[in-house]
């Protein structure tokens, strides 16, 4: 696992990435493989920065985002980790992609389980969304058709 280091690579992250917004955190989920990122038109900056995440995208990128409002030292650790142990247990969802993780508020509440369905669910959808669907709505009201029959 990698990890974000500075904020110019946070800063790329968050201009790029599509958001997710969960009930307790946010994620920002930049799909390193993505072919029209490659086609944008970068500053010197961010093409220094992209280049770097492009060249070692092979495990993924993360980064933490964990404000004092959440609660003290040991409820933000406890946050972070939470989410490397996630990250760590389902490395392959995690490949090709940059993810910052951002705590909200009641995050400390929530059990590792529910966390963990609710982080692979924004990754998920993320990843998804970067590519074009070539699941028809033809075939879906051909399955809805199908479901009704039995």
């Amino acid at each position: 696992m990698m990890t974000l280091k500075n904020k110019a690579e946070f800063d790329f992250v968050y201009k790029y990435a599509k958001k997710y917004s969960g009930k307790t955190f946010n994620l920002y989920v930049l799909n390193l493989s993505y072919l029209s990122l490659s086609q944008k038109t970068f500053s010197f900056k961010e093409r220094k920065v992209f280049s770097h995440l492009s060249s070692m995208d092979k495990e993924g990128f993360l980064g933490l985002s964990v404000s004092k409002k959440i609660g003290n030292s040991p409820q933000r650790n406890k946050i972070k980790r939470r989410f490397r142990a996630i990250f760590y247990k389902n490395q392959s969802c995690f490949k090709h992609l940059a993810v910052i993780f951002m705590a909200k508020e009641g995050s400390v509440e929530v059990d590792y389980l529910t966390l963990q369905k609710e982080i692979l669910k924004g990754i998920n959808f993320k990843k998804s969304s970067h590519h074009h669907n070539h699941y028809s709505a033809k075939t879906r009201s051909n399955e809805n058709h199908q479901s009704h029959l039995y």
